[in-house]
């Protein structure tokens, strides 16, 4: 698939938003997105999320590196924390880092190669169209990136399709608490903090409206949870993270 951004002025003529996007449409502005954030990125996660994020995601490389997997795919990989640390964790086992937009990868290979690391790489890669061969890995993952995927189903499709019998699937993600009383105060803070606070860092408030909004129209924990199944994945589960406002999702390849 050819990533084409919209102009500035397109943008403001045809304001497209997560909400009413078409698949082609959300593919062209998450792109657009991720090529112009990519220098601040890691430092608004930093700032949004109270350092948490890496929290979340340390759980998450826990649970990766006790089942020792030798090859390893993580999709949405940005700027590489993920790959870059469970190379750290796993100096024999193969990584790649993939991701769509070039920019985003270009921060990850500098970062690897200041790490020294020689078990991981780098690939562009269309979510939607591995360009794997079946049964390539042990564990998929990816990190704060499905909800802005064009289609949930066919990106879970992939990552189980490239997965060996047995291999395990992650998701991390943001999400909304249940709770009716907390829910409210993390609306307001997604919709109107959020975009402020990466905005004034990273100089691309719109960006950052957007990912909140790709929040607000993602799956709820249970309806991913149900398309993990429904994609043929076995013991499907999730742990939320901060009363609900990030959760991370697994399930295993049938054998």
């Amino acid at each position: 698939m050819i990533f084409t951004a919209a102009s500035n002025s397109d943008a403001h003529e045809h304001p497209v938003t997560a909400h009413d996007a078409s698949p082609e449409e959300k593919t062209a502005r998450a792109y657009e997105i991720f090529q112009t954030i990519s220098t601040d990125y890691d430092k608004v996660n930093d700032a949004i999320s109270f350092g948490q994020h890496r929290a979340w995601k340390r759980n998450m490389i826990k649970r990766i590196v006790a089942s020792k997997p030798s090859d390893i795919l993580d999709i949405a990989s940005g700027t590489g924390d993920i790959a870059i640390w469970l190379g750290q964790e796993l100096p024999d086992a193969r990584i790649v880092a993939s991701d769509f937009a070039p920019n985003m990868l270009e921060v990850a290979k500098k970062r690897i190669t200041e790490a020294g690391l020689t078990n991981v790489s780098t690939r562009v890669q269309d979510a939607t169209a591995l360009d794997y061969p079946d049964n390539s890995f042990d564990v998929c993952c990816v990190s704060f990136g499905m909800r802005n995927m064009p289609d949930y189903a066919l990106v879970t499709r992939e990552m189980t399709r490239v997965l060996r019998p047995g291999g395990s699937f992650y998701c991390l993600d943001s999400s909304y608490p249940t709770n009716p009383i907390i829910k409210p105060f993390f609306k307001l803070y997604f919709k109107f903090v959020m975009p402020k606070i990466g905005g004034m860092i990273s100089k691309a408030p719109a960006e950052y409206q957007w990912l909140n909004d790709s929040t607000e129209v993602f799956l709820s924990k249970t309806e991913l949870a149900d398309l993990l199944k429904s994609e043929g994945l076995q013991d499907v589960g999730y742990k939320s993270f901060m009363f609900g406002g990030s959760a991370l999702h697994f399930g295993t390849k049938p054998i």
